[in-house]
């Protein structure tokens, strides 16, 4: 929960999270409010299972991940795949991480001056690149972990997390393909950022909920990745019924946690210190209700949207 706060703020910073603004005057009216409080919390709840924490800028740590990677797969290769990875794949994967060291280069550098409009054009492109492979990664990552804290095969739950992290670099190839998922909607959601109030807005929602079981097929179902978007709509469909109902009660407590989100930041406009105050609250509540969300939404899936026995 710690975490999904700290990843909060940093992207509040860095200037990546979107927040609208309301004063106590337009807040004091419903009619006119819940529309749009209807439509945030619903690309709200969308989003909660492919990015619970924000990616940015936690994606600088990727680079480090894609060295320890590489460096695993090249020594075991039979433990990071249903194959042995081919020298192609090895050289692909040497050829990511060298990149990605290139681009946190660029990084540091724009820090201190302006880069051409070439190279600032590289490091934008990257920065998405390397962003989605944060939130697939992350996103895989907390879905195995679900799956060993359901299931737990040790009493200590320190190995839980090292027994995750060590599935998800198991799972580097359908990573990858994941990544290029969220690059499609992360893309979108930029595009329309502008007009959120457009058809493409509710395209977007629609496209990350009909997907919502994608990145927990990535995780527990082994196969290529057209096996696992097959199995993630599996999954949908078998725990329709329980995700409905689930969707239903957190558009209610969404709404209402928004709601006093906006009232908390209006109140506070005035004071610097109350400012910063209602910022880390608000960062602190959202983060605990989105983890509540998610790890029943995940649950439900498990346990509603897999065969109860190999012959179904």
């Amino acid at each position: 929960m710690l975490w999904v706060a700290g990843a909060s703020l940093l992207a509040t910073f860095f200037g990546e999270s979107q927040r609208v603004s309301y004063s106590p005057v337009q807040l004091a009216n419903w009619r006119e409010l819940i529309t749009p409080l209807t439509r945030d919390a619903l690309a709200h709840l969308a989003l909660l299972p492919h990015a619970l924490i924000q990616p940015w800028p936690l994606a600088c740590l990727i680079p480090l991940a894609l060295a320890i990677l590489t460096i695993r797969v090249w020594r075991w290769p039979y433990r990071y795949g249903e194959r042995r990875p081919g020298p192609e794949q090895k050289i692909a994967l040497l050829a990511i991480t060298l990149t990605g060291f290139g681009w946190l280069a660029l990084e540091v550098v724009t820090l201190k001056r302006m880069l051409p409009e070439g190279a600032e054009s590289l490091k934008l492109g990257l920065r998405y690149i390397f962003t989605a492979l944060a939130c697939a990664g992350i996103q895989v990552w907390l879905a195995r972990f679900v799956i060993a804290w359901e299931k737990p095969q040790d009493t200590e739950a320190e190995k839980d997390v090292v027994a995750a992290l060590e599935s998800t670099f198991a799972r580097w190839q359908g990573i990858a393909c994941l990544a290029g998922f969220d690059l499609l909607w992360m893309s979108w959601r930029h595009w329309q950022i502008s007009s959120p109030h457009s058809i493409a807005g509710w395209f977007w929602m629609e496209l990350l909920l009909v997907f919502a079981a994608l990145p927990l097929a990535v995780a527990a179902v082994p196969g290529r990745f057209f096996q696992q978007g097959a199995a993630a709509l599996r999954i949908l469909l078998r725990s329709a019924p329980g995700l409905l109902l689930h969707a239903i009660t957190a558009m209610a407590v969404l709404i209402l946690a928004l709601y006093a989100s906006a009232m908390g930041h209006a109140l506070a406009a005035d004071s610097a210190v109350w400012r910063v105050l209602v910022l880390l609250l608000d960062a602190l509540v959202l983060a605990m209700l989105d983890s509540w969300l998610l790890l029943a939404a995940l649950l439900i899936m498990l346990r509603l949207g897999f065969p109860r026995s190999p012959t179904e």
